[in-house]
């Protein structure tokens, strides 16, 4: 490592960013660079435990997007007015890098304008993927009449225009993907050796949920559903009554938005709000998951049988990923409890979908990680 450098990274509070951003900034911040991050008020906490510090966005939308409810048919418009182009983010970014003088801006990938206001600093930029490269890729912005928005402030900017997010994307100095490239059907080496997949970076808990097997002798499921709203209490309903007429033990964790409480479970399901899933996913034997890419990534690196019931935004590309590389299963959310019992009780029973996990499992052992990712950060700033 060169000497400490100081770091500026622009988040926001999406669920599954706030993970691997909160590994790279502890990271750094144990390298001796000095990590500032701003973001939502909501994560201050969390960023503060890795010794960064924290400043909030000042005038960009605070949540309620992640911890209250939000209407499923208001979801995609508030999300592309607040945070995927909220013009805030970029006014807010800018006294922040004249005040700081980083030597490198780190950007969530969903923050557009904070992207352009890195790609018009001098100093250099990379972005942060938490999702699937090609994800991001199918989800293109071509025709959104917010495009044309960010493409007039790029030329007020003196920047280049943009015919979609991966072309944004690639104009920054680096962009690092926290999945394992082995399973994005995307690997993003046409953009010059830009884009790094460097692993899911995540961070084991060190806290414990005091959860223990209660019938050791079945085997184990883990029903992780999303931990913001996406009205699933009636899905994780049927899973629970699909597991009651199972030979098996299930653990189902509701996540801040359902009470544990509230689920009818058999005495072969506990439900439980929160478990350090490091704790649990050695001893699963299949893992039903909404498809979120944090918890698919888990699924992966632990070598576990995914029944995958996606809810929305990036899900269905990635239970789709799953699917086709032979690692589980997906189903709409809507399929009924009978139809979801027979599902998991097939995906149990088969020898040679295990098989594929964990060999899978075994393939990404030798994956880039964290290391990796803080050389290439390291290397951004270095050649500046």
């Amino acid at each position: 490592m060169g000497h400490a450098r100081r770091v500026l990274m622009a988040t926001w509070d999406g669920a599954g960013n706030i993970p691997p951003m909160r590994t790279l900034a502890q990271e750094l911040v144990a390298r001796g660079h000095d990590v500032h991050v701003i973001g939502h008020e909501s994560t201050r906490e969390l960023f503060d435990q890795t010794g960064s510090t924290f400043v909030r966005w000042a005038t960009a939308t605070q949540p309620p997007f992640i911890r209250e409810f939000v209407p499923e048919d208001q979801e995609v418009a508030y999300a592309q007015e607040h945070i995927f182009f909220g013009k805030a983010y970029q006014s807010d970014l800018r006294p922040a890098i004249e005040e700081l003088a980083p030597d490198v801006v780190m950007v969530d990938v969903n923050l557009r304008y904070a992207i352009l206001e890195g790609l018009r600093v001098d100093q250099p930029l990379v972005v942060l993927c938490h999702i699937l490269y090609g994800a991001l890729v199918s989800f293109e912005d071509i025709g959104s009449p917010y495009l044309l928005e960010l493409n007039q402030a790029a030329i007020r900017d003196g920047l280049p225009t943009f015919s979609s997010r991966r072309e944004m994307v690639e104009s920054a100095d680096c962009a690092l993907v926290f999945s394992y490239a082995e399973f994005d059907p995307v690997s993003g080496d046409e953009a010059g050796g830009k884009v790094m997949h460097v692993g899911p970076l995540r961070s084991p808990s060190d806290s414990s949920s005091g959860w223990s097997r209660r019938l050791p002798g079945r085997k184990l499921l883990l029903i992780s559903l999303s931990t913001s709203n996406q009205n699933q209490g009636a899905l994780l309903q049927r899973l629970c009554d699909a597991c009651a007429q199972l030979d098996v033990e299930a653990l189902v964790t509701t996540g801040p938005m359902i009470g544990a409480e509230e689920l009818d479970t058999a005495e072969n399901v506990t439900a439980i709000d929160f478990v350090n899933h490091d704790e649990v996913l050695p001893q699963v034997d299949l893992l039903v998951t909404h498809a979120g890419h944090g918890t698919v990534a888990a699924g992966l690196t632990y070598g576990l049988p995914m029944l995958c019931i996606p809810l929305g935004r990036d899900q269905d590309f990635n239970a789709n990923c799953v699917e086709t590389l032979g690692l589980g299963t997906v189903l709409d959310k809507e399929t009924p409890s009978d139809a979801l019992r027979r599902s998991i009780q097939e995906m149990l029973d088969d020898d040679e979908l295990n098989r594929r996990a964990k060999e899978f499992a075994g393939s990404l052992r030798a994956h880039a990680g964290i290391e990796d990712a803080l050389k290439a950060i390291e290397e951004t700033m270095s050649s500046a």
